[in-house]
């Protein structure tokens, strides 16, 4: 006999329960989101579906974030970061199942600017340089992950590249590069997207032939 699967009807029941609930004001729509999260978590240890951890997560953690502010009196602005790191997962989630490069680079950028967020929340100085920093962490992992097996190095060039521009914004914000840097940095720019575009280019033409 065939084994039915009643897990999706159980979900839409919950569902349905929980919003019961929130019109008797038995539950805030905070908590509400809460416990859908942890619900769709436990759909996905039983089931194994991704569709159901992504909304867990994404559920958990808006939740979380807006009981925070909901409970806790805090000058530091921590939504950007939290809501870059749960698409972040949640791509590095698509990644390992689908191997799609599109999930990867999302996985490994997002938490990394979410973390630079959270930072210059905190600090009262010039962090544009711990952004680059990051960047170039998290283009090294996609390359170590992903690119490095198929001989493309666009993404450790590019993390070099942004190691170097971390290097020079630090050095700009402690004063000892003098010389008119934002000027040095307009005309960086332009020739760094043309030598990473022709590098790519050279790239698929010699990956075709």
């Amino acid at each position: 006999m065939e084994r039915k699967d009643y897990t999706l009807g159980v979900v839409l029941i919950f569902i349905g329960i929980m919003f019961f609930l929130l019109n008797l004001n038995v539950l805030s729509f905070n908590w509400l989101l809460l416990i859908l999260g942890v619900a769709f978590l436990v759909a996905y240890a039983y089931k194994r579906q991704t569709g159901y951890l992504a909304a867990g997560l994404i559920l958990l953690g808006i939740s979380i974030v807006s009981i925070i502010d909901e409970y806790t009196f805090t000058n530091v602005n921590i939504k950007g970061f939290v809501y870059l790191w749960i698409i972040g997962i949640v791509s590095l989630v698509m990644y390992t199942r689908y191997k799609t490069r599109g999930y990867l680079i999302f996985g490994c950028i997002l938490p990394a600017i979410g973390t630079y967020t959270l930072i210059d929340e905190m600090s009262y100085g010039d962090t544009a340089w711990v952004l680059f920093l990051f960047l170039a962490i998290s283009l090294y992992i996609i390359y170590s992950l992903d690119y490095k097996k198929l001989g493309i190095s666009w993404p450790k060039s590019l993390s070099i590249i942004m190691v170097v521009l971390s290097i020079l914004f630090l050095l700009s914000s402690k004063t000892v590069i003098k010389f008119k840097f934002w000027k040095f940095i307009s005309y960086l720019w332009p020739i760094l997207l043309i030598v990473i575009g022709g590098r790519i280019i050279y790239n698929m033409k010699r990956s075709n032939e």
